[in-house]
């Protein structure tokens, strides 16, 4: 007797579900398996650590080994943070500074205020080059200045000028219509409450030092611009410098100096000589200020606290020897701007 035969068509019935079986098998041990299986350890990742109270935060690659600073080769400056190592490129002299190398295999640069006594807090943004409305600034001696219209302050005293040409060239490298000033010192003087030589002072005048700034290299506006401040500042230095900078249409201002003079205040009475009431440069520290005699620097703070939004410039501190002055540091922090500390080597010797 024959065996019962199943019905016609159910043969590619029974393929049709042992397929599907299968199919639904396969896709269980995949789920199993990818549920199962321990995830794989992400890549390093990169976070953002403040430099010791600084305001500028310093990217940071996890785990990443440290790469030891390169020498500086003669004729160039050693600009390096800790992450991060840069030679500024040597260049050509201009005519009324001398070209001196700058060189020294341990030179550095220390951007923010990380290690800077006295800390001033808030974090400055566009120290890391962020500063709205798509804006990324460009690198300057290892930190971004973020402008599009730039000042820049060069202290011509005699000990800086051997770099001076070196550091304009590197910063017209990214800024080549920066409207470049040379005045002697980087000296602020207050008298009475307001800075000396500022916009309307009218108080006793200070000597003039004469600068070294260079018309042929600046635009027409700041051509304009010298020809109104340049007594001013020959008399009044960087704080009268910066008091006129404030109310021109530069939304960046960069100062290099070696910060050695730092601020004199004076309180001129009616009789005799103006009084010594403030100063805090290396050489001499005096602290006898009473209610009135700061209203300048609250001024300058809530005036430089309108650059986040575009009302005000952006202030860069680069020294090559000395820290800038607590409250220059507190006018960078307030503008959003930074604070940089370059170190230099010697000159080689001539040939």
């Amino acid at each position: 007797m024959r065996p019962h035969a199943p019905p016609s068509g159910a043969a590619p019935w029974l393929v049709s579900l042992g397929f599907h079986a299968a199919l639904v098998g396969l896709a269980l041990v995949w789920v199993f398996r990818s549920v199962l299986e321990p995830a794989k350890p992400p890549a390093d990742p990169v976070f953002a650590l403040p430099s010791g109270g600084s305001p500028a935060a310093r990217t940071i690659q996890a785990k990443a080994p440290r790469r030891p600073p390169p020498s500086a080769p003669s004729g160039r400056i050693l600009s390096r943070s800790a992450d991060a190592v840069m030679a500024l490129p040597a260049s050509p002299a201009l005519p009324s500074v001398p070209s001196l190398g700058l060189a020294g295999p341990a030179g550095a640069a220390r951007t923010g205020l990380g290690g800077f006594g006295g800390g001033v807090g808030a974090s400055a943004g566009a120290a890391l080059g962020g500063t709205g409305a798509g804006w990324v600034g460009r690198p300057v001696m290892g930190a971004r200045v973020a402008a599009r219209r730039l000042a820049v302050y060069l202290d011509c005293s005699g000990s800086m000028r051997p770099h001076l040409a070196r550091v304009e060239a590197e910063i017209r490298r990214e800024f080549p219509d920066a409207d470049v000033f040379r005045f002697d010192g980087a000296r602020v003087i207050v008298v009475d409450g307001r800075v000396a030589e500022g916009r309307g002072y009218d108080g006793p005048s200070s000597p003039r030092r004469p600068g070294l700034s260079d018309p042929a290299t600046m635009t027409s506006e700041g051509r304009r611009l010298l020809d109104r401040i340049a007594s001013r500042c020959e008399a009044g230095s960087l704080g009268a410098w910066i008091d006129w900078m404030l109310e021109e249409p530069y939304d960046g201002l960069v100062v290099f100096s070696d910060f050695q003079d730092g601020i004199r205040q004076y309180r001129d009475p009616a009789k005799g000589p103006p009084e010594l009431v403030y100063a805090d440069s290396k050489r001499r520290r005096v602290d006898e200020r009473r209610p009135g005699d700061d209203r300048w620097r609250k001024a300058w703070l809530d005036r430089f606290a309108e650059a986040p939004r575009g009302r005000a410039p952006r202030l860069y501190l680069f020294s090559s020897e000395t820290e800038p002055q607590a409250f220059l540091r507190q006018c960078a922090v307030a503008s959003g701007g930074s604070v940089a500390m370059v170190e230099v080597g010697r000159a080689p010797p001539a040939r």
